[in-house]
């Protein structure tokens, strides 16, 4: 008989932790950083966020897992996320009931997911493309999973792709280059910078700003908090050692930015343990010393700010960052260059993505779950 019980102890914290390695198909996550995720002392989101991590056991063992998370805005959305199961339909209907609980209790009629937490950080179950090669952040998931959710009674609320360019084949530097050239005097408007790394507190509250104010008409967009641009400065700074954040600005006023980080997932420990020799290699992938996935990298962020999106300076800034972002990673020697993720019905950006050209590559989906009974 399977059991569903809220992880309490420490060691059913260490055997939620562990689980997403020990079962076929979900890609483990560093277990030192998923702990911090849900510690108040290491993660400040949780002061505004009540969030709980349940376990499915069978016969002293750990089969499947899910977290809940209601926020205290109650404009946001109650959300389901970290999840890894056994293909088993009780086992993950047991664990989704439990997640509807913790939401209903509180006053939530419904909670979209998987995220973990929010669509701010890692979105989706994979739905297509189960062959793709891991990426940094991006989650893995079997492909028994979106069926099974469709059987569980979960209605299907939104898919996001990935792009990925090659830069063997990309014609958008020859074509901006021909366009730049046209447009001088628009051009001399325009100005292209790196993220400085002498004030890299102010620098991630710059890209958090314009995070919030270019994506925050997008399906589900929810501003970053505080605590949220925190771990953005934290997470970001080792992958800034070979990666950047380029922010475009227009007679000096900050109008966009795209972030280039490389793929490290492949280096990533199977079993999510940094000690021993998880660290090493980790290190190395950041340095790019080691070769998997060293010729791949990931654009997480490549926006334009509203007030400026109908504007000349909106087709010029969104070129003149992919130029620059294209021209580092032909310098760092990543070829493949994935971005994600977009939304599959933002029918301006696709448009844009194949004119690189940037086939999709990657698929996933969000849920609606009903809380009630």
């Amino acid at each position: 008989m399977t059991e569903v019980r809220e992880v309490r102890s420490a060691a059913e914290e260490e055997a939620f932790h562990a689980l997403p390695a020990r079962l076929p198909g979900w890609a483990p996550r560093l277990r030192w950083e998923e702990r911090r995720q849900f510690h108040r002392t290491t993660n400040g989101f949780l002061e505004s966020h009540a969030v709980a991590r349940f376990l499915a056991w069978r016969d002293g063992s750990a089969v499947g897992r899910i977290a809940a998370c209601v926020p205290d805005d109650a404009d946001a959305p109650a959300t389901f996320g970290f999840m890894a199961t056994e293909e088993d339909p009780a086992t993950l209907r047991a664990l989704l009931d439990a997640a509807r609980g913790f939401a209903r209790a509180r006053g939530r009629d419904r909670l979209l997911g998987p995220l973990s937490f929010t669509i701010n950080h890692e979105v989706g179950a994979q739905a297509g493309f189960f062959d793709r090669a891991p990426m940094l952040r991006m989650p893995a998931s079997p492909p028994w999973l979106p069926p099974a959710l469709d059987g569980a009674g979960l209605q299907p609320a939104k898919d996001v792709l990935a792009c990925t360019v090659d830069l063997g084949r990309e014609v958008h530097r020859a074509r901006f280059a021909r366009l730049a050239a046209a447009r001088g005097d628009d051009m001399a408007r325009l100005s292209i910078r790196t993220l400085r790394r002498g004030d890299y507190a102010a620098e991630v509250r710059l890209v958090a700003a314009l995070f919030d104010d270019a994506w925050s008409e997008n399906w589900g967009a929810v501003p970053l908090q505080p605590a949220e641009v925190t771990t953005l400065a934290t997470v970001l700074r080792p992958l800034l050692w070979r990666g950047e954040v380029f922010f475009a600005a227009w007679d000096g006023q900050p109008v966009g930015l795209l972030s280039l980080v490389p793929n490290i997932e492949a280096a990533l420990p199977a079993d999510g343990r940094l000690l021993p020799w998880g660290w090493p290699r980790l290190l190395a992938a950041l340095l790019g010393r080691i070769p998997a996935g060293a010729d791949q990298a990931r654009i997480p962020m490549l926006g334009i700010t509203r007030a400026f999106r109908r504007h000349t300076a909106s087709a010029l800034a969104m070129g003149a960052l992919l130029d620059a972002g294209f021209g580092l990673a032909e310098r760092r020697g990543w070829r493949r260059i994935e971005i994600s993720w977009i939304l599959a019905d933002n029918t301006a950006m696709l448009n844009a993505m194949a004119r690189l050209p940037a086939p999709v590559t990657g698929r996933w989906r969000l849920w609606w779950m009903p809380a009630g009974d």
